[in-house]
């Protein structure tokens, strides 16, 4: 990743800005029930362990060409990034194909509830880190 950093770098028109929106895997996804009143949580996805390395070389490269001044943090924060399904069998579906998260949820409703919510609109809610990293030159 610190030579895409560098030719990003290369690119980059002086004044430019890089937008680091990687997944914050430091904070649980959320499965969440789409009702009339807004959105409850059912469940707790998990960042699956392979990507929790890669995270972590990821937060190393970044730092590392701020070290070398090729990049200066400007403004950051965080952000909820919503992913919507028809219904549970979908994003069921999505977590057995998705490389990112654990394979299941972990639900925090009961069974029969779960049973009863199976054809309504689901979310998967995952958190990620903003940042916009000037181009110093």
């Amino acid at each position: 990743m610190v030579d895409a950093l560098h030719e990003i770098h290369r690119v980059l028109a002086p004044g430019g800005l890089l937008v680091d929106a990687r997944p914050d895997s430091r904070v649980l996804g959320h499965a969440e029930h789409v009702t009339a009143g807004g959105h409850r949580s059912v469940g707790t996805i998990r960042t699956a362990r392979a990507e929790l390395g890669n995270d972590r070389a990821s937060d190393r490269a970044i730092a590392r060409v701020k070290r070398e001044r090729l990049f200066r943090p400007r403004d950051k924060g965080r952000f909820w990034h919503r992913v919507p399904f028809d219904n549970l069998a979908a994003l069921q579906q999505y977590l057995r194909e998705h490389l990112r998260f654990e394979h299941r949820a972990r639900w925090t409703v009961c069974v029969l509830t779960a049973a009863r919510q199976r054809d309504a609109s689901a979310i998967v809610d995952e958190r990620r880190i903003c940042a916009l990293i000037p181009v110093l030159r």
